[in-house]
């Protein structure tokens, strides 16, 4: 394997383009092609990106020697067979959120992963920012001490006219899901990775203020392994657009995550109530899904490529990009069902 890793991304939109900017300061890899099936748009991708090779379908990309890995920023109805056609040429994969439309689909990305013995990562990137792991070294710490309340906000706006510029925004059959999938989930992912698995859920969706068939509010209990309870909202109805924050609750004090200010607010028993700030690491997509920082993306790259070299596991396995997966269809089937949920073990 060459000392630069050869990546190539599938998809020249949005997604792609987060992705082209950050591995811009990635020194482990170099971005050597783009696929996309709009020949106009994988055009000014490469040029606006500087990459030296261009294809119009994922077979060029994935016959391509120099493409070690392979990223997916598609829409969720491509990310199976993209995911499954990538590892079968051999190349490892980095799946952008969510990894999958749906448990069923995601496990069978991760089966093939195993069988193939490829490095398969989701893209949960506030995992790996400043603030959040320094929650999860306090809770770690056991300074926090038994966690009784655990809840995540994720309180955004869009615009109608976000949903109306692309088919597949808030579908079932192209998305998946609404705001759960699409905005709530790396706050649902946070919110797991910190306060440990939720094994049971009851939830309430509706679609109130978009025309698009799947939900815009979600609000939703949750019940922890460890016996604490939360609660999740997650919704793109709340003007003007709200951060994203994670409050923990336990017998050892509280913690208030704001990830789009870059705070945090300790009030630890035995010690004097205090307050973290990121300077330089704010970013919310909480009115714009533009503006986010790039500095986590860039750290889980770099972690997903050492792992490559390393023979290792990425911090992010495709058997952890299904764990929010998995509460995120629960609370759909609760609302559903009208009645509480058992968050099947993913």
């Amino acid at each position: 394997m060459a000392d630069v890793l050869g990546i190539g991304i599938i998809g020249a939109g949005a997604s792609g383009a987060m992705h082209a900017a950050a591995l811009r300061e990635v020194r482990e890899a170099r971005l050597a092609a783009v696929a996309d099936v709009d020949a106009a748009r994988v055009q000014a991708f490469a040029e606006t990106w500087g990459v030296p090779r261009t294809y119009g379908s994922i077979e060029g990309l994935l016959s391509d020697p120099e493409i070690d890995v392979v990223h997916i920023c598609t829409p969720p109805f491509l990310h199976e067979p993209q995911a499954l056609a990538a590892m079968a040429s051999g190349k490892h994969v980095l799946v952008e959120k969510p990894i999958a439309r749906t448990v069923a689909e995601a496990t069978r990305i991760v089966s093939a992963a195993r069988e193939a013995r490829i490095v398969l990562g989701g893209v949960f990137q506030h995992r790996h920012m400043p603030l959040p792991r320094q929650v999860k070294e306090v809770l770690e710490s056991g300074r926090l001490g038994r966690l009784y309340l655990c809840d995540a906000y994720v309180k955004w706006w869009r615009e109608d006219a976000y949903y109306k510029s692309v088919r597949w925004r808030g579908t079932r059959d192209f998305e998946g899901g609404g705001a759960m999938i699409n905005q709530g989930i790396h706050t649902i992912d946070l919110l797991l990775w910190l306060a440990g698995p939720v094994v049971e859920v009851s939830g309430e969706v509706a679609t109130l203020a978009h025309p698009i068939e799947m939900e815009d509010v979600a609000v939703a209990t949750l019940r922890f392994a460890s016996g604490a309870l939360g609660v999740l909202e997650a919704t793109t109805t709340a003007w003007p657009g709200f951060a994203e924050r994670i409050e923990l609750h336990g017998s050892g004090g509280s913690v208030i995550l704001d990830e789009g200010e870059g705070t945090i607010e300790w009030r630890l028993r035995g010690e004097e109530p205090r307050r973290t700030a990121e300077v330089g690491q704010q970013g919310t997509g909480a009115a714009d899904p533009t503006k986010i920082s790039l500095a986590g993306h860039q750290a889980e790259f770099r972690d997903f490529y050492a792992a490559i070299r390393d023979g290792r596991k990425p911090a992010i396995t495709g058997e952890e990009a299904i764990r929010a997966l998995a509460v995120i269809e629960a609370i759909r089937l609760s609302s559903e069902l009208g009645k509480r949920v058992a968050v099947p073990r993913a």
